[in-house]
Parts: structure tokens; sequence; C-alpha cells
């Protein structure tokens, strides 16, 4: 087993048109999900699957399809094995859509690695682990009563931590924090909140403050990514756990400008939008080496949640798996889903590889565009 050659590659923006789309932060539409796979054949008929999702207002997302579609006819003929070798090619391609248009393809090779070695990827990668807890993620409501039944319908289900998405309005996150607070503080939950970097400083200090007095798990997204500075103070004077937003500061070089700069308590990142599952392993090494958790960053469909599901449970430093909730609006086309047990754990998928099967003709059936070289 020295090589598995990709012979055919398809790339598809998949629309779950059925899905609900809801906001994340008070000033904007609704937003909308497309699940963007890559499916790589090899000459063996070994098949990998890779995926990102990409949320926009207004209408379904084409620019990661077709900035894939300018990247993958040069896979052909390529070694899927030789995973560190592809993600240096892929690395070095000329493409407008980034790391998120890379992304899904190293995750399908990794997934043809583990199919061929006959072992789920987690346990490949370092097998720390085969369960971990999880936490549901809120999405915005109109008011704050309308996140009591949501918050309820996941503790009765067993989430043991819930992310709250709000409004990411400072007055009116104060009255919805203090409201959930009053309510749920001796419930036995971890409580985290997500402000999607649209506070400014004075705003991320007052919240910050708060938060640590009534001691939630972590404050994540705060202020941009690049307002270093703030921060830096946020770490230095609370107790809080401190996290980044997660898709701005994402390769190796500037996570480890960051860790060596104390501006995050924590690493956030998502193996489908930094370039796969190479680099996110690589970045648990360093946050481990620098003392920290990495936290992952899951939000997506089947296929994303595990990619990053088996890089979180190779190690020990991440807590807890960012769980898409209601599940439904996750899944379509995934024959196998991954979904929260009542004692609020999340568990390694069994089969080879990523050990997700698709059904490719509901793929087919509800993309919005798709392309096949060979």
């Amino acid at each position: 087993m020295k090589e598995s050659i990709i012979k055919r590659v398809e790339i598809y923006a998949v629309a779950d048109r059925n899905a609900a789309h809801l906001p994340w932060a008070d000033n904007q539409e609704p937003l909308i999900y497309t699940n963007n796979l890559v499916r790589l054949i090899t000459e063996d008929g070994t098949e990998g699957v890779g995926a990102t999702i990409s949320y926009t207002e207004n209408d379904f997302d084409r620019c990661i399809l077709e900035a894939m579609r300018t990247i993958v006819p040069g896979l052909i003929g390529k070694n899927a094995l030789m995973t560190e070798a592809l993600h240096g090619w892929l690395m070095n391609r000329c493409s407008w859509g980034g790391l998120v248009a890379k992304s899904p393809i190293d995750i399908a090779a990794w997934d043809i690695k583990g199919k061929k070695a006959g072992m789920p990827l987690y346990m490949m990668l370092g097998g720390a682990r085969n369960k971990m807890l999880s936490y549901a993620s809120t999405p915005m409501f109109d008011t704050v009563e309308e996140y009591f039944p949501f918050i309820d319908g996941c503790i009765e289900h067993g989430f043991k931590a819930i992310k709250l998405h709000c409004y990411c309005v400072y007055e009116k996150d104060l009255k919805l924090v203090k409201a959930v607070q009053a309510r749920y503080k001796d419930a036995g939950i971890a409580l985290m909140l997500d402000t999607a970097t649209f506070y400014n400083q004075q705003e991320a200090i007052k919240m910050a403050r708060l938060l640590d007095e009534y001691g939630w798990a972590w404050f994540e997204a705060p202020v941009s990514d690049y307002d270093y500075a703030t921060y830096q103070r946020l770490v230095k004077d609370t107790n809080l756990e401190i996290s980044s937003h997660g898709n701005c500061l994402l390769t190796l070089q500037e996570v480890a400008y960051a860790l060596a700069n104390n501006m995050w308590s924590d690493v956030r990142q998502d193996a489908t939008v930094c370039g796969g599952i190479t680099p996110l392993n690589k970045c648990f090494a360093l946050a481990e080496a620098h003392g920290k958790n990495l936290e992952i960053q899951s939000w997506g469909y089947t296929v994303t949640q595990a990619a990053n599901l088996h890089v979180a449970l190779a190690h020990n430093n991440c807590r807890f798996f960012e769980q898409a909730y209601p599940y439904e609006n996750f899944e379509l086309g995934s024959k196998d889903v991954i979904r929260t047990d009542k004692e609020g754990f999340v568990h390694a998928p069994t089969k080879p590889g990523l050990g997700i099967e698709m059904d490719w003709d509901i793929v087919r059936e509800n993309a919005i565009g798709h392309y096949a070289f060979e």
C-alpha cells in the first residue's frame, strides 16, 4: 500500500432548500448554507470525500465551487496517500479561493489514507480518545424569551454546554446574557458567547468582565482578529477564556505569532477553513507546546463535522466539539451522521477514514453546480 493514484475528481455545491435560514447577528440577513463537496476516486476504486461550508446572504454560494474548479484538474495522477506532499502542492496553487477552497481536497486525501489503512482517522492521527463533550450553538432569535425553549430543549437532549449566537449589539447582548445567567446559573451547563467580531474594545472589555464574573466557559470573537491589542488586554485583565474568530488568522505562522504574543487563551481553528487536516493536526501540537487548548470550529454539514472531530479526538487539548443543531439542517446527503448522546458526548465514527458515506444521488439532485475531471 504505497500508492493510491487519483483518477477522477468530482466537485459539488449543494443546497438544502428545506434547511432553516437564520441570522447570526442583528444586522445580518438570514444566512444561507452551501455544502461544498470534493469526491476523489483513485485507480484502485477507493473514494475520499472532503467538504467546507459557505454561508452567504440572499442566495446560495458558488464562489468555493468555482475556485475549486481551477485547482482540482491538477490532482489527476497524484498519490492520495502522500498527504504532506499533496498539501504542499495545494499551498502553491494560485487561487483566489484561498485556504477554504483547498481544505476539502486535503481532507478527502486523508479520508482515502484512512480507508487504505483500514483505520478511523482519529486513530491514525494520534488516537487520544474516542468520545468528547459537545456544545450546541444557538441561532440568533428575535427576542430574549425565544432563546429559553431552545436552550431548554438542548439541556433536555443531553447537551452539557451551549454557545449563544447573540445580537452582536452590546446593549441587547447584555440583556440576553443577564437573562440566561439568571435562568441557567444553577443548571450545570457550560455557557459561551460568540459576538462575531462586532464589538469595539470598550464593549469587549465590559462584556468579558461580566462573563468572567459569571464564570462562563469562554468569550469568542469579541473583536476583529486583527485587533491584537484588545485581545492581549482581554487575556491579561480577565481569567476568562478568550477565543478568536477562527476564520482569519489561519496559518501556522499566524497562530504561532498570536500564541507567542499572548493574544488568545486558546486556539480556534477549523480543518475546513485552515487548509485541511494536515495543518490542523500541526496546529494542535503548536497549541499544546504553548500549554493551550485548541477549541475546534466545526459548524457545518456532516463531513465538516467529521473532519474536525477526528483531529480533535486524536489529541487531548480540546474540551468541546461544536455540534450543529438542530441536526437535520446539516445532514443532507449523508448516510452516516454525527449526533450528541444523552450524556452530552459525541462519539468517533467507527468506519475507516472519515467514516462518512455519502448518498451521491441525493448530492447530485441538490447540487446547484458541479464539475467532474478525469
